[in-house]
C-alpha cells in the first residue's frame, strides 16, 4: 500500500495568486438575451411615453417620423421687418423648384462645429398665399420624415442632399435641419415644379399622321390627360385618361401637326396641372395632286385627288394664287388622302391656268397646271350659194352647251356687219336648221355670215356666194333684226 508524501512546509512567508473569475458561456448568452430585450423595450415603450429615438440617417429602410423644432422667433426690426440676428442657423435648397424624383441639395450654415445635423421633410408649416389658412397642427398634422444626415464642420457649414419623394402631391415641401441635441434649426421651403410627370416616345422623327406610342407617369391618378403639339395652349390635339397610378403605358397616338423641326410634345394633367414633355423631330409633308384631264373646255369639269396631307384637316383650293379666298375646300381622311373632288371650268377662263391645295392646318401646299381649250364651233348655210331672194337658215356644232348664237352679216366688202338672227343650241352645242335671212335684192358676189357664240365667245363664219340676178330684183327691205332677252346669252 502506497503512502502519500506530504510536501515539506515552506520556510518563509508565500504570497497568494489573484485569479479572475470565469464568464461561462451560459452567463454571456444571457446578457446578450438582456441586452436584446432592453433594446426592444425601449423602441416600443420610448415612442408611446412621447419620446423619439434618433434616426439612424438616410440608410434607414423607412424614415423615422417626428416632430420637428421651430427656429427661433425673429428679434430685430430692419427696415419694419423682423429678421434673425447674426449667428441663427440658416439653409438652403438647390432647386428650391423640386421635380418629382429629383436630388435637393440643402447647404447649412450656423450650426454647432462637428454636430450631428438631421434633415427632415414634411408639409409646409406657412401659408403659401396671402388669405390661405396654415395646415392643421398637432395629431392631424402629417409628420415630417427625416430623408437626409450630416455632419456640421468647420465654422458650423454642411451639406446634405436627398432625393424627392415621387409620390408627392402638396405644391409645396417644408425641409427642416435641426442639430441633434441641440437647439440649432432652421427651415425652408421647396416648391413642387408644376411638370413633375414625365414622357417617352417610341419615336423621335416622323410627319404628321405617323403612329407612334407615349407613355407618361407622374399625373395624378385617374385624371384627364390634354395632350399637345409644339404648344401648352388652346384645344389639344387629343385627350387621354391618366390609371390609377397617374400613367399612361405605350398608348398609340398620331403625329400632330406642328411647324417642320424640333418640337415637343407636352402631356398637361387636367386636375394636377402637371407637365411632362418629349422632344420630337417633324418631318415635311411632301404632298401630291393628280387632276383629270389636264385639259378640258369652260363648262367641263375638272376632277382631282390628293395625299401627303395632315389627316382629318381641310385642303383649300385657290386658283392661279397661294393666298385670298378658296373657290373650295376637301376634307382628308384618317391617310391625309382625298379623291372624287371636282369643279366645273367658267367660261371666263382662258388658256393655261393652275390650281393650288394648301392644307389648312400644316400648311403644306403643291399646285398643278391644266389647259382651258377653246371653243372651235363650224357652221354652215342650207346652200353653198344663191340668187338675191334667197332664204337662209344655218346650222351649227361644237358651241359651248345651250348658249345663245348672234349672227352677223356684211353684204359688202368694208360694210359694217348687221345683226340679222339670233338662235340657241343644245346641251351638244349643235343646232340645225335655225335663224332666217333673206338676201337682199342689192347684193352682189358673197355675203360673209359670222355666228358668234355669247358665253363662249367663239366665232364660226359661213361664207355665201351670190349669183348675178341680170337685171334688178324687187324685194323689200328687212326691218332691222331684235334680239329677244331670252336669247342674249
Amino acid at each position: 500500500m502506497q503512502t502519500l508524501k506530504r510536501r515539506p512546509a515552506a520556510t518563509g512567508p508565500r504570497r497568494k495568486k489573484r485569479q479572475r473569475p470565469k464568464i461561462s458561456r451560459k452567463r454571456l448568452l444571457v446578457a446578450a438575451a438582456a441586452a436584446f430585450l432592453l433594446v426592444m423595450l425601449g423602441r416600443s415603450l420610448l415612442p408611446a411615453l412621447g419620446i423619439q429615438t434618433p434616426s439612424l440617417g438616410e440608410g434607414d429602410a423607412e424614415p423615422t417620423q417626428v416632430q420637428t423644432k421651430a427656429p427661433p422667433a425673429p428679434t430685430i426690426d430692419l427696415n419694419g421687418v423682423m429678421v434673425q440676428g447674426g449667428g441663427a442657423a440658416m439653409i438652403t435648397l438647390n432647386p428650391g423648384l423640386v421635380r418629382l424624383g429629383g436630388t435637393v441639395t440643402v447647404q447649412g450654415s450656423g450650426f454647432d462645429q462637428g454636430s450631428m445635423v438631421d434633415v427632415y421633410l414634411g408639409p409646409s408649416s406657412a401659408p403659401q398665399q396671402p388669405g390661405q389658412a396654415r395646415p392643421p397642427s398637432g395629431a392631424a398634422a402629417a409628420k415630417p420624415k427625416q430623408v437626409a444626415t450630416a455632419k456640421a464642420g468647420k465654422w458650423g457649414v454642411f451639406t446634405a442632399n436627398f432625393t424627392f419623394p415621387n409620390t408627392m402631391t402638396t405644391p409645396v415641401q417644408e425641409v427642416t435641419a435641426q442639430a441633434r441635441g441641440g437647439d440649432k434649426v432652421a427651415k425652408a421651403d421647396a416648391a413642387v415644379a408644376q411638370g413633375a410627370g414625365q414622357a417617352t416616345l417610341s419615336a423621335v422623327v416622323g410627319k404628321p399622321g405617323d403612329t407612334i406610342t407615349l407613355t407618361a407617369k407622374g399625373f395624378a391618378p385617374g385624371e384627364q390627360l390634354n395632350v399637345f403639339w409644339g404648344r401648352i395652349n388652346g384645344d389639344p390635339n387629343l385627350t387621354l385618361k391618366a390609371d390609377e397610378g397617374g400613367s399612361v403605358g405605350k398608348t398609340p397616338i398620331r403625329v400632330g401637326v406642328t411647324a417642320v423641326g424640333t418640337t415637343s410634345l407636352v402631356v398637361v394633367g387636367k386636375t394636377s396641372g402637371a407637365a411632362a414633355s418629349a422632344p420630337f423631330q417633324v418631318l415635311r409633308l411632301y404632298p401630291s395632286i393628280k387632276l383629270a384631264p389636264y385639259a378640258v373646255k369652260a363648262t367641263q369639269k375638272i376632277t382631282f385627288s390628293g395625299g401627303g396631307f395632315a389627316p382629318g384637316e381641310r385642303v383649300l383650293v385657290r386658283l392661279n394664287a397661294a393666298g385670298g379666298q378658296p373657290v373650295m375646300a376637301v376634307q382628308t381622311d384618317d391617310a391625309g388622302t382625298f379623291k372624287g373632288a371636282g369643279i366645273v371650268m367658267p367660261f371666263q377662263l382662258k388658256g393655261a391656268q393652275s390650281l393650288v391645295f394648301t392644307g389648312e392646318q400644316s400648311r403644306a401646299s403643291v399646285s398643278s397646271g391644266f389647259t382651258i381649250l377653246p371653243f372651235t364651233p363650224q357652221a354652215r348655210t342650207n346652200a353653198y350659194g344663191g340668187l338675191p331672194g334667197t332664204v337662209v337658215n344655218f346650222y351649227a356644232t361644237q358651241f359651248a352647251p345651250n348658249e345663245a348664237v348672234h349672227v352677223t352679216v356684211k353684204t359688202a366688202k368694208g360694210a359694217k356687219p348687221e345683226l340679222v338672227a339670233a338662235f340657241r343650241v343644245d346641251a351638244k352645242g349643235a343646232a340645225r336648221a335655225v335663224g332666217q335671212y333673206t338676201v337682199p335684192g342689192n347684193t352682189e358676189d358673197t355675203v360673209v355670215f359670222e355666228l358668234h357664240g355669247q358665253r363662249s365667245d367663239a366665232t364660226a363664219t359661213v361664207n355665201f356666194k351670190v349669183d348675178k340676178s341680170g337685171g334688178p330684183v324687187d324685194i323689200p327691205s328687212a326691218k332691222p333684226f331684235v334680239v329677244p332677252k331670252d336669247l342674249e346669252n
